[in-house]
């Protein structure tokens, strides 16, 4: 455990989900191909994942505000594809509805590790938990119940690391920005967004990176852990 800041009281300890809370690297990516072969065997279009990601690309510069949503940035970059395959509303609908089914139900198989439920639940004792994610994982799914709140970027406000999610989480506790515990592997989205936001960061740090490795990152956080378990120390 580093410290590059005071730690100051917390009432609050919000948590980031993809890659912090669990290993989310394998799941995306087979979610993803999934997606993609259930599209071209639906469409017979075997140039589906190419096409779907370069309108993704598009949507992205025209609309950056629906980028932060990830979902509906895929579900966009969908619509689209079908409307140039010249598919009508009817099947544009039911195949929008069924892809993303497979997406999320793919998107969910996440194996969340026991030691993190244990830390938790323990932490749950003593403090309001909260969930500030840019992703599209719903923690009830993959088995977490603990959370008091749950904001996801876009669909419940700017994407982190825009303060917005963060001042919700404050307004919503009816407490300081100070008074949150933000946790985190992002150094910009997370730890970034955090500190502008006013809170206090945690930088949980699972690949033995350091901090010079990130040139983009251009705030500290409060302290740096290397493990879930770290946090009871607290």
């Amino acid at each position: 455990m580093k410290f590059y800041r005071n730690l100051h009281p917390f009432k609050v300890i919000s948590f980031d989900l993809d890659d912090t809370l669990y290993d989310n690297r394998e799941v995306i990516t087979a979610a993803v191909a999934r997606f993609i072969q259930y599209v071209q065997n639906l469409t017979q279009c075997p140039s589906f994942g190419e096409e779907w990601g370069e309108l993704k690309d598009q949507i992205a510069r025209k609309n950056p505000r629906l980028s932060e949503d990830v979902t509906e940035w895929r579900k966009e970059a969908l619509r689209q594809f079908l409307v140039k395959k010249d598919k009508n509303a009817e099947e544009i609908d039911r195949t929008l509805t069924f892809a993303m089914n497979e997406f999320f139900h793919w998107r969910h198989r996440i194996t969340v590790p026991e030691e993190t439920i244990s830390v938790l639940n323990s932490l749950k004792t003593d403090y309001k938990l909260s969930v500030i994610t840019n992703g599209n994982v719903e923690p009830s799914r993959i088995g977490l119940t603990q959370f008091d709140l749950i904001l996801r970027g876009g669909e419940h406000g700017r994407a982190k690391p825009h303060e917005d999610l963060f001042l919700q989480t404050a307004r919503y506790f009816n407490i300081a920005p100070q008074e949150i515990l933000h946790v985190g592997d992002n150094l910009i989205t997370d730890v970034q967004g955090a500190i502008q936001a006013g809170c206090q960061a945690v930088w949980i740090n699972l690949s033995e990176n350091t901090l010079a490795d990130f040139s983009e990152a251009t705030l500290l956080p409060t302290l740096e852990i290397n493990q879930l378990t770290e946090l009871l120390k607290l």
